[in-house]
């Protein structure tokens, strides 16, 4: 891989697979790393790093 490229690895742990809102759980947390990751991205290619929590829902 060359040094243009950067690869993410993002791993979670403590999830029940028995608890009745796993599923509500699991999208909330993805909407958190969809958010943290773009404004990562925002900040690697642009150097943004004043970003506000409400532009992404």
């Amino acid at each position: 891989m060359d040094s243009s490229r950067t690869i993410i690895e993002v791993r979670e742990e403590g999830f029940r697979e028995d608890d009745d809102e796993l599923i509500s759980i699991l999208l909330d947390n993805k909407g958190g790393w969809v958010y943290m990751l773009t404004c990562l991205k925002g900040y690697l290619e642009f150097g943004i790093n004043k970003l506000r929590a409400a532009i992404v829902h």
